[in-house]
């Protein structure tokens, strides 16, 4: 196996025989090695390698006379890297060595002898299982950093009265209450942000928020991703795997498009949600959890209990309360904030995007468009324009193309000319869509009064309010 640069263990040992050893067992094992004969060497090497820490320290306890032991130097690696692995070794050790060791924040401690190679390769398949779980609690460490920062950026949960408001209304309730959640709503909406902002306002915020997107699953592995494998629990089975269940642990789990979920695991889901315990994929001992679950769809789950593809009991407990996301084109007055929103914060992920802002022009004819996949799309469709778009406002014709009307060509008539029947054109196109003056109005930005004139100045006939 050759050796990942990323991978690397720092081995600290007097001894150059049991470093060359240490190097090539670890090597087989696919890490990079860097072995120091003393302590002091091999703290300055950390200190140069800063931010690219190892993944392991196997540190001898007697380095030699004249130089610090083991013990000194486990310790100031635990004040400087709290959480890195550390395996001891000794020629010599004792109880009260041992001890003192497991104290200071040891892994293990490992007696040398002249079977120190087998014993030290027998301790590595148990390290390995802890270097996965630790690889897995940093990547969701970055995850939730990454979660809070979007979060602090106040990302598409941008609403106004009509909007969003009561629905974060009622996640700041249920955000204190320990019980399942489930959302429901069309696809694009922002399920998973709501269901960040549940694990965000609630007492659980430090721990991790965990996902698992269950259209992506294969009903084979489906079962390992939710609850883990043991080691040799399948062909490749290599090592221990946790689950999501178990990497949530004193935190959230969201099980996104929940409606998709193989029924053949929706019992297996239901118990671990009602006694937080299960086993392993391969193991026989029950793991217990303090686990909050969320779960999103945008099936429509009465239909699938209808079909029998999706329990009845399973709904029951997830639906402790049910959030219902509207879609954007019930909320049509908030797109005006949520473009530029997403305007300003692809400016400021790119640079030398041109555009500050959206003409007017251009706003109406988003609040016109139906937009299938709402909030998504309409984040999408605005990043696109900014990208195209040469001067400091987005207008009609950096959108889709099609969606603006056609411009009129200098043989069409004089500028007023012009203008009224861009005007008209995008009147026809608001009440098409939306039948009333008073909704036509209300994406338009217009009052009731101001689009009653300008349709009778059009000539055009919408339903009465």
């Amino acid at each position: 196996m050759s050796a990942d640069a990323s991978r690397w263990v720092l081995v600290v040992d007097d001894q150059p025989e049991v470093r060359e050893l240490l190097t090539e067992l670890l090597g087989r094992r696919g890490f990079q090695v860097h072995a120091q004969p003393d302590g002091d060497r091999a703290l300055a090497e950390l200190a140069r390698e800063a931010g690219a820490a190892p993944e392991l320290v196997v540190l001898d306890l007697d380095l030699g006379t004249g130089r610090r032991g083991g013990l000194s130097i486990l310790a100031d690696l635990r004040t400087r890297f709290p959480e890195l692995p550390v395996v001891i070794l000794t020629g010599k050790g004792t109880v009260e060595d041992a001890v003192a060791a497991m104290r200071l924040g040891a892994t293990d401690f490992v007696e040398k002898d002249p079977r120190l190679g087998s014993r030290l390769d027998l301790q590595m398949a148990k390290l390995e299982r802890l270097l996965a779980v630790q690889r897995d609690n940093r990547r969701l460490r970055e995850q939730n950093l990454l979660l809070r920062e979007r979060a602090a950026a106040g990302q598409e949960l941008i609403g106004g009265e009509r909007g969003l408001r009561q629905v974060m209304a009622q996640v700041a309730r249920l955000a204190v209450i320990p019980r399942p959640v489930l959302i429901l709503g069309e696809r694009g909406t922002g399920k998973e942000l709501l269901a960040a902002a549940l694990h965000r306002l609630g007492p659980r915020r430090e721990g991790p928020f965990v996902t698992l997107n269950c259209a992506a699953l294969t009903e084979s592995l489906a079962e390992s991703e939710l609850f883990g494998h043991e080691r040799g629990a399948f062909t490749d089975a290599r090592e221990t795997h946790p689950g999501r269940f178990e990497l949530a642990d004193g935190g959230t789990l969201f099980l996104d498009e929940i409606g998709l979920m193989p029924l053949s695991l929706q019992q297996k889901v239901l118990r671990a949600l009602e006694y937080q315990t299960f086993e392993r994929v391969g193991g026989r001992q029950s793991l217990r959890v303090d686990v909050r679950v969320t779960a999103a769809t945008n099936a429509d789950l009465e239909a699938e209990m209808l079909a029998g593809r999706f329990r009845r009991d399973l709904y029951d407990r997830l639906a402790f309360d049910l959030i219902r996301v509207p879609p954007l084109r019930d909320r049509r007055e908030d797109i005006p904030a949520l473009a530029g929103h997403f305007l300003r914060r692809f400016r400021a992920e790119v640079a030398g995007v041109r555009p500050t802002d959206l003409s007017p022009v251009a706003l109406g004819l988003l609040q016109g468009m139906p937009f299938p996949g709402n909030v998504r799309e309409l984040k999408n469709l605005v990043e696109r324009a900014a990208y195209r778009a040469a001067g400091e406002r987005i207008e009609p014709a950096d959108l889709e193309p099609g969606l603006a009307p056609p411009a009129a060509g200098p043989a069409a008539g004089t500028l007023p000319e012009q203008v009224r029947i861009f005007e008209r054109r995008l009147l026809e196109q608001a009440l098409a869509l939306h039948g009333s003056l008073v909704e036509a109005a209300r994406a338009l930005g217009l009052g009731y009064d101001q689009l009653r004139r300008l349709a009778r100045k059009h000539g055009l006939s919408p339903r009465a309010r």
